[in-house]
């Protein structure tokens, strides 16, 4: 690296999105969601409604993803890199972590900004494809990703809902998004090999059965794929392809069915059903209830 870059990374600001209220460096406003308080791991997402602004110079220390929610204009600037920018709704901007970047739009701007981990990254690429020294490319908002936008929309639905969702579901989103990231925006197409026969019937039940052992209680991706002794990607692929559905799915349905059979016997309050069953509260409930049953839980009590 050159003496001048050398100086200008010393001079750019450092925002580090695991520390609270960090985007308030850069921005005139606060964020109108942040999953802050989520207790999510590797992954952060703000929502910004903000005024014509232009942002100081800045580096971050997460992957950063900015999806435009709005049309608008901007210029923006990479390592010194120029660029002007006819951004439409949709629109995407990847920020490499260690990236010297600005950015200024004209008039208000809606947006979402995710941060991942980039230690996930290479991790996920260590145990993937054997690779070390992931770079990702820089890549200005002109960017059309469909999974993108909605693993972006998934996690804004979060946010909205309290975090009151199992971290099971944000670590497939993180997941996808991490390996997203790999195979389509890295300096090198990585190959990421395939399996599929599905989980071996000694691997599935032994899953099956700890997810029924803590139906009642948080189940996390990473303990699933470490009780298989896979990295969380394979896992997921392959249970999906023996199951027919995501872990996360699966874990929701088999809440509602044990659910279900505790309804009938009428004895135990839906609001501690809920919680016997793994739910955040009585409302997280009823909301995947109601989507898999198409009634509520008292509603099914007195069929």
């Amino acid at each position: 690296m050159s003496d001048r870059k050398q100086l200008d990374r010393k001079k750019a600001m450092l925002v580090d999105f695991k520390q609270q209220g960090a985007s308030e460096k850069l921005f005139p406003n606060p964020p109108l969601l942040s999953s802050y308080n989520c207790g999510w791991n590797d992954i952060y997402f703000e929502y910004h409604n903000q005024p014509s602004y232009e942002t100081p110079e800045h580096q971050v220390t997460m992957h950063s993803i900015s999806f435009s929610l709005c049309n608008t204009e901007s210029e923006r600037w990479f390592d010194g890199r120029f660029k002007s920018e006819c951004i439409k709704k949709g629109s995407t901007a990847i920020i490499p972590a260690g990236t010297i970047h600005r950015c200024l739009w004209q008039q208000e701007a809606q947006f979402a900004i995710m941060a991942i981990d980039p230690m996930l990254i290479e991790r996920l690429a260590r145990e993937l494809a054997a690779i070390d020294n992931i770079e990702l490319i820089p890549h200005f908002a002109t960017l059309q990703d469909p999974l993108i936008e909605g693993i972006a929309f998934a996690l804004k639905d979060e946010v909205e809902s309290g975090c009151m969702g199992d971290s099971l579901y944000v670590e497939q989103l993180t997941t996808t998004l991490a390996i997203h990231l790999l195979k389509k925006y890295c300096v090198k197409q990585h190959q990421i090999s395939t399996y599929s026969d599905g989980l071996s019937s000694y691997k599935l039940r032994r899953v099956v059965e700890y997810i029924h052992a803590h139906l009642d209680s948080e189940i996390k991706l990473s303990a699933l794929a470490e009780l298989l002794d896979m990295s969380q990607y394979y896992f997921c692929r392959l249970f999906k392809q023996s199951m027919g559905v995501a872990p996360y799915q699966y874990v929701i349905e088999q809440r509602v069915e044990r659910a279900k059979d505790l309804l009938r016997q009428k004895k135990v309050a839906i609001a501690e059903i809920a919680l016997q069953c793994g739910f955040a509260n009585q409302s997280h409930f009823t909301k995947h209830f109601r989507k898999l049953t198409g009634t509520t839980p008292k509603a099914f009590r007195g069929l």
